[in-house]
């Protein structure tokens, strides 16, 4: 197991609400579909796979909105000591056309539902993690960065003496 899981996560905003993921676990609580990276994918492409398989929705990944990581050691205290040490890189996404999110026939352990919360009731919800207050930030201010891959980087050529 890596030192660092890394969990591809999209933010899909669209008429002043938000797609999550409602899970019934002891009571719903809510997140951004998203998941762990697999080996030989780049990270837009395990955030696309992610939102498909627990939205069935497509979508086109754009630009870096948010990153959070936690850290066993240092934490709010929600979660385990035992939970692994993550970085969610959080995408802005949008639906591809035609695409409409709904429960996937095969959906995750728990999962209850996918839903659209309107961004001004997202305070009345339990999402984890608690960034509610980043993604009202990031809609009102679409502060983002790009990702830097390096296949679309100029080839350099070097000049030998």
């Amino acid at each position: 197991m890596p030192h660092v899981r890394i969990r591809c996560t999209g933010l899909i905003i669209k008429d002043d609400s938000i797609l999550l993921v409602e899970y019934d676990d002891n009571g719903i609580h809510y997140n951004l579909p998203g998941g762990g990276l697999e080996p030989g994918e780049t990270i837009k492409e395990g955030v696309a796979r992610e939102v498909l398989e627990e939205t069935s929705a497509e979508v086109t990944v754009g630009p870096l909105a948010l990153t959070y990581e936690m850290t066993p050691h240092k934490q709010s205290g929600e979660y385990s000591m035992q939970d692994p040490h993550g970085l969610h890189l959080i995408f802005e996404c949008q639906l591809k056309v035609n695409s409409i999110p709904k429960l996937p026939s095969r959906p995750d352990p728990h999962q209850s539902a996918v839903k659209w919360i309107p961004i001004d009731e997202i305070d009345s919800i339990l999402l984890f993690p608690n960034i509610k207050k980043e993604i009202k930030e990031y809609v009102e201010t679409k502060r983002n960065i790009e990702l830097i891959e390096d296949h679309q980087l100029e080839k350099q050529v070097f000049e030998r003496e």
